[in-house]
């Protein structure tokens, strides 16, 4: 990857400069990343009620880079597979959590991530990121 990368603090997912941004807030360590207790708003529903589901695969994108980056590894993703298990609901709180699973020569990073609702399962992911500088 040629270009530079550069946070200016307006990420859709995490900016906090972005009006019509998530903001999410996005706990990050050596262990892997979390978020507690973000409720989605109804403005990111697909069917009554219930959170599209670009919105939960664009939360665990984040918070899989977010996982990396508590190893320092500042990294975008190349591929991630998701899997939607029980709907997960608008305006009720998630706790989501990522971690690393695996670091392969020439900068591939492996990552894993959960979104749970109520203690229960409901959607979980794994992620391939490549490491840039």
């Amino acid at each position: 990857m040629d270009e530079v990368i550069r946070d200016d603090n307006y990420c859709f997912a995490c900016g906090k400069d972005n009006p019509i941004g998530l903001k999410l807030d996005i706990d990050a360590s050596e262990d892997g990343a979390k978020i507690e207790g973000y409720v989605i708003k109804k403005e990111y529903q697909g069917y009554a009620g219930i959170v599209h589901g670009g919105i939960l695969s664009l939360i665990l994108d984040e918070i899989q880079v977010y996982a990396a980056g508590g190893k320092g590894y500042k990294t975008v993703t190349a591929k991630i597979e998701v899997r939607f298990i029980k709907p997960v609901k608008t305006g009720v709180p998630i706790r989501a959590e990522a971690r690393v699973i695996n670091i392969k020569k020439g900068a591939w990073i492996e990552t894993e991530g959960e979104i749970y609702q109520e203690g229960i399962l409901k959607v979980k992911s794994k992620a391939l990121l490549r490491a840039v500088s």
